[in-house]
């Protein structure tokens, strides 16, 4: 294993997660009080298939949590802080793509997705970690080779990421997300020892509960593109450094903890693949959350006047998923088979329920015109 800070545990990074949370919040309030001002800028449009909020909202999030993660910096011990500084380095080509496509809706998907597997490949190259075992023979005889294991270690930080971005969809629901993905990197880590990478899981919770607070329920703010490529990128750098620091660890565990995100991409690309005249970067309406809205939201909120909270309630159901991940990784963190059986499982439940809602989904225009 890596070696540990020189204070361990909570203790020593309860006073810098506490200024991460409150200079998030408070920097996600000034943007919503100042958007008439920016807002012409920064509003996030309501037309769109993947549309579902109602007023225009600033979606520039990534930014609150960006100033956060600076300025927290110096509260932080030595060796946390000289990680830190490096791993928000790497990012920033994650993070400008995003805000520069959130502000001028010019960015194009392959130069997003270019700029988040940059940022993986930079990552590696100052911290000296990358991805070089995911236990699967011949694999991991490849990734001996440090090239295609610096490569191989962008393109799967770039997943996450754009994983991330893509399940960015409700009041809530990335942020959500993360913040129990995050807690489950953290106790994995407590549990071997770890603190390192423990202290940068809360810390990066730290930094979007700020967010999430005013992002849930009402969607005051939301997280933009920046925002969740970052997230997704810090979401990625634990994946890395857990199993890089922890030979018990397998990769596997970090691919579990990230199995909801992971499993959403996946199917997504597989769906649009098959689509005749559509893009695998297209927007579509029938993602994982979207059909949990129109099949399980509307039942749990019924009357028109709340109508609103359906939105937030779509986010409630959803975090079943990596709810249900973490409880499984609980069970699996020390067994590499049994941690790859259970990403397979969820990958099963996943598609099951995403069938059911989708016939659900297929039949609902029937339903109401019979209604009508």
């Amino acid at each position: 294993m890596g070696s540990v800070v020189t204070e361990i545990g909570w203790e020593a990074i309860d006073g810098a997660a506490f200024a991460a949370f409150v200079l998030s919040l408070v920097l996600c309030l000034a943007f919503v009080v100042t958007q008439r001002w920016h807002g012409r800028f920064t509003h996030d449009h309501m037309n769109g298939p993947q549309k579902f909020h109602k007023t225009a909202v600033p979606r520039i999030g990534g930014l609150a949590l960006a100033l956060s993660y600076a300025a927290v910096t110096p509260l932080l011990q030595p060796e946390l802080r000289a990680l830190w500084i490096l791993v928000g380095l790497a990012g920033l080509p994650a993070l400008l793509a995003g805000l520069a496509e959130d502000v001028t809706r010019r960015v194009g998907v392959k130069w997003r997705l270019g700029a988040t597997m940059g940022a993986g490949v930079i990552f590696a190259l100052l911290t000296g970690y990358v991805m070089d075992k995911v236990d699967l023979p011949g694999v991991d005889w490849l990734l001996g080779f440090y090239a295609i294991a610096l490569l191989f270690t962008g393109f799967s930080m770039g997943g996450v990421a754009n994983a991330v971005n893509i399940i960015d969809g409700f009041n809530g629901l990335a942020a959500g997300t993360l913040l129990i993905l995050f807690g489950t990197f953290a106790w994995v880590a407590h549990q071997v020892g770890d603190d390192l990478v423990f202290q940068l899981a809360l810390l990066f919770a730290a930094v979007v509960l700020g967010f999430f607070c005013v992002n849930f329920p009402l969607g005051k703010i939301f997280l933009g593109d920046g925002g969740a490529y970052f997230c997704g990128y810090l979401l990625a750098v634990l994946g890395v450094l857990l199993p890089a620091r922890n030979p018990e660890v397998s990769a596997w565990t970090a691919i579990l903890i990230c199995a909801y995100p992971v499993i959403e991409t996946l199917s997504s690309m597989s769906r649009k693949s098959r689509r005749e005249g559509h893009s695998v970067g297209q927007p579509d309406r029938v993602h994982f959350h979207m059909l949990a809205y129109r099949h399980y939201a509307r039942r749990i909120v019924r009357a028109k006047r709340a109508s609103h909270l359906r939105n937030p309630a779509t986010s409630l159901v959803t975090w079943t998923l990596p709810v249900l991940t973490t409880l499984l990784v609980m069970a699996s963190y020390r067994n590499p088979a049994l941690s790859a059986a259970f990403f397979f499982l969820t990958a099963y439940i996943y598609g099951q329920l995403y069938r059911v809602m989708s016939l659900n989904a297929a039949h609902l225009p029937l339903r109401l015109a019979r209604l009508l």
